[in-house]
């Protein structure tokens, strides 16, 4: 299935593309001249929130036109990373976002001068924004001046933005040569990256050496846009005053640094358990050194069930609905609906994605499916996400920016849900030790690997403010993340040197760390799924994700009964993991 963005614009020279591309630029200037003359400490507290007022309507009325216009830029982009006019006209719609950030930026020079009670605001739209108020309050403390904001916001589209751009091109059109029945084939990352999961140890093997090979090949231009990026972002973080490249992430994650600690202490802690499921399967397959990089993905036991795109379909939505009705249909009609791009296909993005197409109440999921378990838990996934912007679609755009932390949430309980639907269906032991060991398998991809890729991410921050690093200094710098982190679960000669080209969350000019927030959102998404059986959970359930956008990590797990800032908490959601890895050695 290809997806249908149709009714979002029906092409780039439409009339409805290309007016709202007009009306985006003139209500911008409008907008921004009446901020000139108008964002100033004077007059009344009454008069203040009028101003206050008109900027939150208008910030959110340009946000849902704008974010339109970006989303049929960016979805028709990673569909087809060739697609020239859809990379000419993100690049345009991306420099009014640098004029809305400019607006942003007066209205926090505005709230940075003022002094305001948010808890006694009248206007009843600011007290729906209270929470974004107080958060803009705070990153004022930040603020360049409006020259220096303009400046970095401009430099960036030619910079982080340009950069993002070639690795994606970049990447996206790596082919892969490799030999399959004795034919020589060259086939994109990403299909040969999804061998992984081949029965066959030979095609896994081969698959990831020619991986390496591919990598190899496009390493010097990745390279240099990894140091770019990173490199942008330390100077950015230096002008700004922030202690570390880690301090505004934990801002944007919306979590304090007591509850980041907490979490990663009880990560730390949970290592050894899941190693010792790793060099179990490592001693399954015939290892004593511990696994290869290239068996993590092999698959244990019998569960040898293959699905045809609608039999996905069918299967997600039957299982699903047993659990909420609601939630069923909801899943259903994102296929009626042709919200899913899953076929695999030269040039368009790796990686599996959801995203929120807020003017239409809407979401488009892209991923690559093959039919496997792990493609249809891939899919759940990334429909509750779907499910996420569904329940926050009443909400206005400025109360639906959900941190990374939280936006996993629904994600992780669409996942969880239908594995253990699945793992109660399962008689035999071989199936259960192919689900158990798919369960773990995720579990240490989200836990170690991830946790690999944070010590990978911390030292690059702490090496480039020194100068640009090489493909080796790379390299060197994730083989050494990957050993701390697997220890001795994985054969330590044969690990992955360049999992840093293969990833793109190292290259968000404007989101870095992309790594603990998925710890944190399985660990939680598990605590969740645990109240699952609650009397009225479902409502419960859907209030918490429409809350999401609308205060911090801790005041919304709070809002469930959770408290994060303990580490108790995040043992507890890690405990289900370590009892999997019981069962499944008892197995």
């Amino acid at each position: 299935m290809r997806w249908d963005l149709s009714n979002i614009y029906p092409s780039f020279d439409s009339q409805e593309f290309l007016s709202d591309l007009s009306n985006l630029e003139s209500e911008l200037k409008e907008f921004i001249s009446w901020c000139d003359g108008n964002l100033l400490v004077s007059g009344d507290s009454q008069e203040i929130e009028k101003k206050l007022e008109y900027v939150i309507d208008k910030l959110n009325s340009l946000s849902l036109l704008a974010g339109r216009l970006y989303n049929f830029a960016s979805l028709t982009l990673s569909a087809n990373a060739n697609d020239e006019k859809a990379a000419k006209y993100l690049d345009v719609i991306r420099s009014k976002f640098v004029d809305l950030s400019m607006v942003r930026t007066k209205f926090r020079k505005l709230l940075k001068e003022i002094e305001i009670d948010f808890e006694k605001l009248q206007s009843p739209t600011l007290q729906n924004h209270r929470f974004v108020l107080k958060e803009q309050k705070i990153l004022s403390k930040y603020m360049l001046s409006e020259k220096e904001e303009k400046i970095i916001s401009l430099m960036r589209l030619t910079g982080g933005n340009a950069w993002n751009n070639l690795y994606e091109k970049t990447t996206s059109n790596l082919l892969c040569e490799l030999e399959i029945d004795g034919e020589i084939k060259h086939l994109p990352l990403m299909k040969v990256r999804n061998m992984a999961y081949e029965k066959s140890e030979d095609v896994r093997k081969k698959a990831y050496e020619s991986e390496l090979k591919a990598c190899e090949r496009a390493s010097d231009v990745v390279a240099q846009c990894l140091n770019s990026i990173k490199g942008e972002f330390l100077t950015e973080v230096k002008l700004r005053g922030y202690n570390s490249p880690l301090e505004p992430m934990l801002f944007e994650n919306r979590i304090m640094k007591e509850t980041f600690d907490a979490m990663m202490e009880a990560v730390k802690e949970s290592m050894p358990s899941l190693r010792k499921y790793l060099r179990k399967k490592a001693q399954m397959l015939g290892y004593d050194n511990g696994l290869p990089w290239y068996n993590l993905f092999a698959p244990m036991g019998g569960y040898d069930r293959k699905w045809t795109f609608d039999e996905a379909r069918q299967f997600i939505v039957e299982k699903l609905s047993t659990f909420s009705q609601e939630l069923g249909m909801f899943i259903d009609q994102a296929f009626e609906k042709r919200w899913i791009d899953a076929e695999t296909r030269p040039g368009k993005r790796g990686g599996a994605f959801c995203s929120s197409v807020k003017a239409l109440k809407e979401s488009r999921i892209l991923m690559s499916f093959d039919g496997t378990l792990d493609n249809v838990l891939t899919l759940a996934h990334e429909l509750g996400h779907a499910f996420h912007n569904y329940c926050l679609k009443e909400e206005t755009p400025l109360n639906s920016t959900t941190p990374a932390t939280l936006a996993e949430t629904a994600s992780i309980f669409n996942e969880t849900l239908l594995l253990n639907l699945i793992k109660q269906e399962v008689q035999k032991d071989d199936e259960k030790l192919a689900l158990l060991d798919k369960e773990l398998s995720d579990a240490v991809q989200i836990i170690i690997d991830i946790y690999s890729r944070f010590l990978f991410e911390s030292a690059v921050f702490e090496r480039r403010q020194n100068g640009p690093l090489s493909v080796q200094e790379f390299k060197e710098i994730m083989l050494n993340a990957q050993k701390e982190a697997y220890g001795e679960g994985l054969d330590q000669n044969y690990l992955h040197p360049y999992m840093w080209l293969v990833k793109p969350h190292y290259y968000s000019p404007t989101f870095h760390f992309y790594n603990f927030p998925y710890t944190f959102g399985m660990l939680f998404g598990l605590g969740v799924y645990a109240m699952r059986n609650q009397e009225g959970f479902f409502e419960k359930y859907k209030k918490l994700l429409a809350s999401t956008g609308k205060g911090t990590a801790e005041e919304v797990a709070q809002s469930v009964g959770i408290d994060i800032t303990k580490k108790e908490f995040w043992k507890s959601s890690l405990n289900v993991i370590e009892n999997a890895v019981e069962e499944f050695l008892k197995i």
